[in-house]
């Protein structure tokens, strides 16, 4: 996965990473983000330089978004081998937390090989472009979350505007998936006046495992 994604141009693996940690903040998400794909594995969908790549994953066992396989994708159906080596890499991932969960109760001397990788979030560090994903990708889900609670609520923008006694332009930032610069007092406000609190916690980087065979989220 690393190597597939080192080999793109800079500008693709800013757009899957900022794909990739939508999924990873929005999830449970589906279409257009995701699609699943049988056997428990799912694909980001990220359009790079009029081309489609396709990222493979799983959910493990621990809950983290383990990256299993990236492609370009070429024809309008996942094509068997790719979703053949994804698999494989799931299989591995999932037989290396087995093993790594036995309790030792008898003395083995043979090597297991670990087919975890590396984090998703060292990978995006490395390229320098952390942040700038992290910042796309909580604003597309708040905005999400935003105009689903105004759908839920039958409310437009004309009548939040007018309860937040503000222009009804005023609300394209807060709603604008890609507009990073609002404010959290701005989002806060919109929130407040659909009867909803944002709650944001700091966690622990590395969430996302990339696979080792491809590059990965446990990368």
């Amino acid at each position: 996965m690393r190597d597939w994604l080192k080999a793109l141009p800079a500008l693709d693996r800013n757009h899957i990473g900022e794909d990739i940690k939508t999924v990873e903040f929005g999830w449970p998400i589906g279409m257009p983000f995701v699609k699943a794909v049988g056997n428990g594995i799912y694909e980001v969908r990220a359009l790079i330089s009029k081309r489609i790549a396709r990222v493979l994953f799983d959910i493990d066992k621990k809950g983290r978004m383990v990256l299993l396989h990236g492609f370009i994708k070429k024809t309008q159906k996942t094509p068997e081998e790719e979703l053949e080596l994804a698999s494989n890499n799931k299989n591995k991932h999932q037989r290396a937390l087995q093993v790594k969960g036995m309790k030792m109760k008898r003395r083995r001397n043979h090597k297991v090989t670990n087919h975890d990788g590396s984090t998703f979030d060292g990978f995006l560090e490395e390229q320098g472009i952390r942040e700038e994903a992290e910042a796309v990708a909580i604003k597309r889900v708040l905005a999400w979350q935003l105009e689903r609670a105004m759908q839920e609520q039958q409310k437009t923008k004309q009548s939040m505007a007018k309860q937040l006694r503000t222009a009804r332009s005023q609300l394209d930032r807060p709603l604008d998936p890609q507009n990073t610069s609002v404010t959290l007092h701005t989002i806060a406000r919109v929130a407040g006046a659909l009867g909803i609190r944002q709650c944001f916690e700091m966690l622990p980087s590395g969430s996302i495992t990339i696979s080792k065979r491809l590059v990965t989220s446990s990368l």
